[in-house]
């Protein structure tokens, strides 16, 4: 029995292991220069809401109104049957003078999706942006954010999809919120960047990324899936083309600030996670079999037990193989975070003193959302109803 449980606790961190082991020797290669193109193209960018907090949303349209960008945005607003008045304060908003060229679109009942937003406006063939880039209604986009993003998606043709750096907004005087900061501050960022270096990034941050429009019109939209940025992504992927990371165009965004919102949060991302692999299989067999090791990277680093619970049990029973290796995982985290903050830290406001409490804040938060993500995966496995679960 000692046997089995010791194999059992071996195999599924020391492929964890194998797989962070083999990004960062990626990431630590000179990265590969991009193309120059000097030709900018036109952009549309596509705000779905509903029942956002006016406060909130209007920030962000100033933000996007404020963008430095070559050629005057196309900004489409998605009124996705709101029933507050933050509609209505959005009307008052657009009658004033802007930089940019916005215009609303109203859907009449919630979808319950913002995949079925996005196709909406996809259908009323308002568009005109060589370029979609989506922004998540609660996001404030530095003011090159935009630039810096469609930059890296032209910068090759074989790109369907780049996303920016995202970091939750409203972090300080919650526990909750603060790991979710250390979170994406540190591994998540540049794992992203290592697997740029690739063309392959499986998961797009959907709260500010850039689509090329025409694998758009191609593959199709967003609203077969309850998380579309993950599903879209790895159809494009499937599609023989690459997705992207750039760390230079910041945005924030609000995070979850309690318990039960996170937990909603991450039990509809693990689901999407199992939509994507899915769908990549259903574009072809070969691509979902390549794309298997992402999948179990995946789901072994969301469903295997954290380190913090582990610890005493494989002390208490002396299993020293997994606990070298969990330890041997923490290390190359941070070595992760640490040459992603000296990189990027300028731009990130990633300090020294940060990036000592990235291990720590990271392995409370796989605490909190293991039974999120377990029950995800099962949501999807078991054919559940889809819900959105955030609002």
């Amino acid at each position: 029995m000692r046997e089995i449980i010791t194999l059992l606790l071996t195999i599924p961190a020391a492929i964890t292991c194998t797989v962070t082991l083999c990004l960062l020797l990626v990431y630590l290669r000179r990265p590969a220069k991009n193309q120059q193109n000097d030709e900018s193209p036109t952009v549309s960018v596509l705000v779905p809401f509903y029942n956002e907090d006016a406060n909130v949303f209007l920030k962000a349209l100033s933000l996007l109104d404020a963008q430095c960008y070559c050629l005057p945005l196309q900004v489409v607003l998605i009124d996705d049957g709101s029933t507050n008045d933050t509609p209505q304060q959005v009307k008052s908003w657009l009658m004033q003078p802007h930089r940019q060229r916005f215009q609303l679109l109203t859907r009449e009942l919630n979808g319950g999706r913002k995949g079925y937003a996005l196709d909406y406006a996809l259908a009323s063939g308002v568009l005109d942006g060589e370029v979609y880039v989506v922004v998540d209604s609660d996001t404030y986009i530095a003011e090159d954010g935009v630039h810096q993003l469609v930059k890296k998606l032209w910068s090759d043709s074989r790109y369907a999809a780049v996303c920016g750096f995202i970091a939750p907004e409203n972090h300080h005087g919650s526990l909750i919120a603060t790991l979710q900061h250390y979170e994406h501050i540190g591994f998540y960022g540049a794992i992203r960047a290592a697997q740029d270096q690739l063309g392959v990034v499986p998961v797009l941050a959907g709260a500010f990324v850039a689509h090329r429009a025409s694998v758009v019109r191609q593959i199709g939209g967003w609203g077969d899936w309850l998380v579309e940025d993950i599903s879209w992504c790895w159809k494009a992927l499937a599609a023989h083309y690459r997705t992207g990371y750039a760390p230079n165009a910041v945005a924030t965004t609000q995070c979850p600030r309690t318990y039960g919102a996170l937990f909603r949060q991450r039990r509809r991302w693990a689901r999407g996670r199992v939509e994507a692999f899915t769908t990549a299989w259903k574009m072809s067999w070969v691509k979902g079999l390549l794309f298997t090791p992402w999948f179990l990277f995946a789901a072994l680093q969301f469903l295997f037990p954290p380190t913090l619970l582990m610890v005493p049990l494989l002390i208490g029973f002396k299993i020293w193989p997994p606990l070298v290796l969990n330890a041997l995982i923490l290390l190359l985290y941070l070595s992760f975070s640490v040459i992603f903050a000296r990189r990027h830290g300028k731009n990130l406001g990633v300090a020294g003193g940060k990036l000592k409490k990235i291990p720590l804040f990271t392995m409370m938060l796989e605490i909190l959302t293991w039974v999120p993500n377990i029950l995800g995966y099962g949501d999807e496995i078991l054919g559940k109803r889809k819900n959105w679960l955030t609002r």
